[in-house]
């Protein structure tokens, strides 16, 4: 079976509701966490600190701020827990933030992860990721965040060329698309190539410490190593407490930018 044929399989399926499996919540000592499934954490939250980012690749993703500090129109694809949404809700003021949720399921769980109710910066769209770019218009965004995944793998429609190519389309000039993969996943390397194709190869993947995800980051118009800091240092707004949490995964998309050939 093809890659075009397997895709259109899946989205088909789900669809139909196939591949959606239970969505529930459980608590573990200071921990709330949102699964699909019978295993995969979707998300996790610190119920002590419910805007930390307890899991490693979500750090991994805020590797953004070396190519956009200063985000003023960010997009998210996939809601999960809301982790990426509420940290870069409070950490960057002044950004407007829209995420898509495809999963109403998903959404009314959003007050008991604590996630911020709609507001003039910030708002929850139940829509499908790959039909709300596709109508959106060009150049809208600095920022476009994907973490769409069912119970089995990632969503179908979210790794296509099309819908890179979307997204390439509503970036700003040197905007940056963030797509959280999994290195198991059948396809990861089609993903990469269709994001690297989409992006004129300025593109690199970083692998999480933890849970087989890898991270890829791509630039619209402008070298992934362009512009970039000599040194690390805290985003405008954000708290040195946030920072430190984050640092050591910003440190590794800075480490394979400026050696792309070992980041595949």
């Amino acid at each position: 079976m093809t890659f075009e044929h397997e895709t259109t399989f899946r989205q088909a399926a789900v669809k139909a509701g196939l591949t959606l499996r239970h969505v529930r919540i459980e608590h573990e000592r200071f921990e709330r966490a949102l699964r699909f499934g019978a295993t995969d954490v979707q998300s996790a939250m610190d119920l002590r600190a419910p805007d930390r980012l307890v899991l490693n690749y979500t750090r991994l993703m805020m590797g953004f701020v070396l190519f956009q500090p200063r985000a003023r129109h960010m997009l998210m694809i996939g809601l999960g827990g809301g982790s990426l949404p509420k940290f870069c809700h409070r950490h960057f003021p002044g950004t407007d933030i829209t995420v898509v949720e495809i999963d109403p399921r998903v959404m009314a769980l959003r007050d008991q992860f604590e996630v911020p109710p709609d507001q003039q910066d910030f708002r929850v769209v139940q829509a499908d990721g790959a039909d709300f770019v596709a109508a959106m218009d060009d150049a809208s965004y600095d920022v476009i965040m994907v973490d769409g995944f069912n119970a089995d793998d990632m969503s179908p429609s979210l790794g296509t060329q099309n819908f890179y190519g979307h997204c390439a389309r509503l970036l700003t000039t040197g905007g940056v698309l963030v797509c959280n993969l999994h290195e198991l996943d059948l396809y990861f390397g089609a993903y990469l190539e269709l994001i690297t194709l989409s992006f004129n190869g300025e593109t690199v993947a970083v692998a999480a410490r933890e849970g087989g995800n890898s991270i890829a980051f791509a630039r619209k118009g402008m070298a992934l190593s362009a512009r970039m800091p000599k040194h690390l240092r805290c985003p405008s707004g954000m708290s040195e407490q946030a920072w430190a949490g984050i640092e050591a995964e910003v440190h590794d998309v800075l480490r394979e930018t400026r050696n792309p050939l070992e980041a595949f």
